[in-house]
């Protein structure tokens, strides 16, 4: 059953100010697209009108709260619904399926995103010698997962958000609330597994290096044998430690990977069906058309047309 957060505008005056100041924004630019990059480069803001269906993707190393709205979200089998001064937490690259559930152009969904960077966070990790929290997040096991944030970690989104009206101080001060977010992120009841996951990341072995090699050669074959000995770990142990991190196995993990990617290579409209399912790593497109059905709800021409008529782009 979904987690129940029956909010939909924000709540709260840190929500409230926030929510105004990101729908400011979209105004002053005179844009109503989705994605609103900021000047700085890590930072964004997304608006979505209305409720969208059930989709899937990669949901990449990133924190994302929710100003206005309520959001699905489905990791494995775990559902979870969830509206204003709750967030999304990728400690690592995950297939996930999302949707706005609540959105209108009168009340639109309205989130803050931050793009993560392992290293960045390690090097505050020791240098500030943060110890874990002693409160354990129950669902943090997976690397990725939806929390509730407190009043000081929405008050320093806000001084964040505010700072881009002063251009001249962002250099500075922007790494500074930066640094202060990713401290509560880790000092926060999920922080233990984010810091576990971050520092086995940055260190280049076992599971951060067995997923970094399986994005960077989704097309060829995978044999789990010779991938555990590549990352120094038994077959038993990589499968099961993969599992609990990404909540599939490393091949579950490589065909989500072809199937986005090869739904990204036919959205662009510059190859067909066959030449795609080639590119991504199949040998049939009787099976890619099967998995890829099974996947995302529709043979592969059916969806990017369903795509292309929501004005999904590249």
């Amino acid at each position: 059953m979904p987690e129940e957060a029956n909010i939909q505008r924000p709540e709260g005056h840190i929500l409230t100010e926030l929510c105004q100041r990101v729908a400011a924004h979209y105004q002053r630019r005179g844009t109503m697209d989705r994605d609103f990059v900021t000047a700085l480069p890590w930072l964004s803001f997304v608006r979505i009108p209305e409720p969208t269906v059930l989709n899937r993707g990669m949901l990449q190393p990133s924190m994302c709260i929710v100003l206005q709205g309520r959001k699905k979200m489905l990791i494995g089998d775990n559902v979870t619904e969830y509206g204003p001064g709750s967030y999304s937490l990728a400690a690592v690259d995950m297939p996930v399926s999302g949707q706005v559930t609540q959105a209108s152009e009168s009340a639109p969904y309205y989130g803050v995103r931050i793009d993560l960077d392992s290293k960045e966070i390690a090097d505050l990790i020791v240098s500030l010698q943060i110890t874990l929290p002693e409160k354990q997040h129950e669902a943090s096991n997976a690397g990725a997962w939806v929390t509730q944030s407190d009043e000081a970690l929405q008050e320093a989104f806000l001084r964040l958000v505010k700072l881009l009206d002063t251009p001249d101080d962002l250099p500075v001060l922007s790494k500074l609330i930066k640094q202060e977010i990713l401290y509560r992120l880790v000092t926060a009841p999920a922080g233990s597994a984010f810091w576990k996951q971050t520092l086995a990341w940055t260190q280049g072995k076992g599971i951060g290096e067995a997923l970094a090699w399986i994005k960077r050669h989704f097309a060829e074959p995978l044999k789990i044998d010779e991938l555990a000995k590549r990352v120094g770990m038994s077959s038993s142990s990589l499968h099961h430690r993969f599992k609990a991190l990404t909540v599939m196995s490393p091949l579950q993990y490589q065909k989500q990977i072809r199937l986005l990617e090869a739904r990204r290579l036919l959205l662009s409209g510059s190859l067909d069906v066959a030449n795609v399912a080639w590119l991504v790593g199949y040998e049939s497109p009787s099976q890619f058309n099967r998995e890829y059905r099974r996947s995302f709800g529709a043979a592969p021409l059916q969806d990017v047309e369903t795509l292309r008529q929501m004005g999904v782009t590249l």
